[in-house]
């Protein structure tokens, strides 16, 4: 659970980011969320330019906060050529369970 100070209230992350690290700026990643009932849809598009100009090293990300986020929802993501890898997670009040992941993917499923 993520406590959103600004709400007053937890809130579930969702974070993806790039296992590669860049020299020159930190990268957002560009994505299509497309949410059905308990299923979210993560497309990659590519990486955007950071706002700020300022120099910066790190991996490129993409942070989208949920209220009230409940239950059991399927996760997909889908690479820009079209690979998709899947979880299912189980979100209560107090925790977070990654209940079902691929084996063998281009992405790693943590939950925290």
């Amino acid at each position: 659970p993520h406590m959103n100070e600004r709400l007053q209230k937890q809130t579930t992350l969702v974070t993806i980011e790039t296992t590669k690290a860049f020299e020159s700026f930190r990268y957002e990643l560009s994505i299509r969320e497309t949410v059905k009932g308990k299923s979210l849809h993560y497309k990659i598009l590519g990486l955007k330019a950071p706002r700020l100009n300022l120099p910066s090293t790190g991996t490129a990300q993409y942070i989208r906060e949920y209220e009230d986020a409940r239950g059991s929802y399927r996760i997909v993501v889908e690479d820009l050529d079209g690979t998709t890898g899947e979880c299912e997670v189980r979100i209560t009040q107090k925790q977070r369970t990654l209940v079902k992941a691929p084996k063998h993917s281009f992405i790693e499923f943590i939950v925290a």
